[in-house]
């Protein structure tokens, strides 16, 4: 019996080393490169060129000499979606190879629907890969090294999700919302213009000690007519000013006819770099989707409150939309800068 017993013992020990060898063996068939998708350090990443051929866009992310990111050499990154794709580049790992029974529609699958994903280092081409879909428990996504033998299923240890959403190529959604991005000690000048009444409508200085107000061409005097506390306070508002969206529901004949048409205000903010950001904003009409289509007294509304349109920097081409609760702080007037008693 005993005899039996060290034999079964042996046997089962066989085939547990058996498997261990193949499982390693299949783990380890493809060279290093072939699987190894991450990287440990993402500084020396300056471009990453992603597109798709199943809806023919692509997206191209490089990296400037001052450290910021920019969307096909035309727009400014979103970080937090350029810090999601290097964090993602950081702590990706191979999970497990594709077994047998789902290769040939993973690898289907890949060559019709595959995001392909160019990574360079110093300006030279480091890796190219492809990311497909998710796996049926949606723990993990395939990717396939360009020339390798076959696919695996990847994930980050820890997250509890797929990864195939991060590599994405919809322009609009990697472009910066920022409209407005300056601090108070950076501001040169502000100009706020409400078109339908002018005595609304003022200027900062803030090159003086002390900002100014001007209104009608005049400086009006600080802690007398002008509370020089609200004046810093507005100044210090125009640090994180971002647009909702691009409206959907808009064509381009609409959108001519929009930026053709007079604005409620025009915005200018100069910064001592004499960069010029200018906002024209526009009222919004009620749509059947609009929150709030009546006033306090019941009366139908003819425009939106709390949200308008929006053309930056003169692009009468391409329009955005904004809203109150993130603006609203800098659409003042004159008035709401006075001292009161």
């Amino acid at each position: 019996m005993k005899k039996k017993s060290i034999y079964l013992l042996l046997s089962i020990l066989i085939i547990i080393a058996a498997f261990l060898v193949l499982y390693n063996k299949n783990i380890s068939t493809l060279s290093s490169n072939e699987k190894n998708f991450g990287f440990k350090n993402t500084n020396f990443i300056d471009k990453i060129f992603i597109t798709n051929k199943a809806n023919k866009e692509f997206v191209t992310l490089t990296k400037t000499e001052a450290k910021e990111w920019r969307v096909n050499d035309k727009y400014e990154a979103n970080w937090s979606q350029i810090d999601i794709i290097l964090q993602t580049l950081r702590t990706i790992q191979v999970k497990k190879p594709v077994s047998n029974a789902e290769l040939e529609t993973v690898n289907k699958n890949l060559s019709i629907s595959g995001t392909k994903v160019e990574i360079y280092e110093n300006g030279r081409i480091s890796k190219t890969f492809y990311v497909g879909g998710n796996t049926g428990d949606e723990m993990g996504t395939y990717f396939y090294m360009e020339n390798a033998k076959e696919p695996y299923v990847c994930n980050i240890p820890g997250f509890n999700g797929y990864l195939s959403t991060r590599f994405f190529t919809n322009l609009n959604a990697w472009r910066s919302k920022n409209i407005f991005k300056c601090k108070s000690e950076n501001i040169s000048s502000i100009k706020i213009n409400w078109l339908d009444n002018s005595e609304f409508s003022f200027e900062i200085n803030n090159m003086e000690k002390l900002p100014q107000l001007i209104a009608n061409s005049k400086v009006l005097e600080n802690n007398s007519v002008i509370n020089t506390n609200k004046l810093k306070a507005y100044l210090n508002s125009w640090e994180n000013l971002s647009y909702e969206g691009f409206p959907i529901d808009l064509n381009p004949q609409i959108i001519d006819s929009i930026a053709k048409s007079k604005p409620m205000l025009i915005i200018s903010l100069i910064d001592k770099n004499d960069k010029t950001t200018t906002l024209s904003i526009h009222r919004k009409g009620i749509k059947n989707n609009s929150l709030q289509k009546y006033d306090d007294k019941g009366n139908p509304l003819e425009f939106e409150l709390e949200k308008f349109y929006a053309f930056v920097n003169n692009n009468k081409t391409e329009i955005v939309q904004i809203q109150d609760f993130v603006f609203g702080k800098v659409m003042k007037v004159k008035n709401d800068f006075l001292m009161t008693k």
